[in-house]
């Protein structure tokens, strides 16, 4: 298996916005994504954020959003968003994802990472094989805006 990661180039954000758009309408979000609105998206996260592409047997298959300081600069890394294409999940390559950026940012001074994961995603399993658990501390506080 041939993963790669690499900083996204705004030549691939369109495909990007599309896995991004389709996998995120999917269960369990549900969410009304357009390939313009994740356009939007993508533009935000390349100016506050690294956004990285994931190439498997050199096709572009998903991305993966690191917020270097979103909470503690320079310690704690943040998974803002992963997507990767629907006809290659299952591979391992998530793992092999995140195995990569880990690398990267340790190399880099962070000690830890954190990212906010939906209870019914598929990914709680994926977050289970690199060694995340569920923090005691915090937990994701929402509400309708009425």
């Amino acid at each position: 298996m041939e993963v790669k990661i690499r900083k996204a180039k705004r030549k691939n954000f369109r495909k990007i916005a599309k896995i991004y758009a389709t996998e995120f309408s999917k269960p369990p979000f549900k969410e009304k994504w357009t390939i313009a609105i994740a356009m939007k998206k993508l533009k935000i996260f390349s100016k506050y954020c690294d956004l990285w592409e994931i190439e498997y047997e050199k096709k572009l298959v998903g991305f993966l959003v690191i917020n270097p300081n979103q909470w503690f600069p320079g310690e704690i890394i943040f998974g803002e968003e992963m997507a990767i294409d629907g006809n290659f999940q299952r591979k391992g390559i998530g793992k092999d994802v995140f195995d990569k950026i880990f690398k990267v940012y340790k190399k880099k001074g962070y000690k830890r990472y954190m990212g906010v994961v939906n209870d019914s995603s598929k990914s709680i399993g994926l977050h289970k094989k690199i060694g995340a658990y569920k923090n005691k501390y915090d937990f994701l506080m929402a509400r309708e805006l009425k």
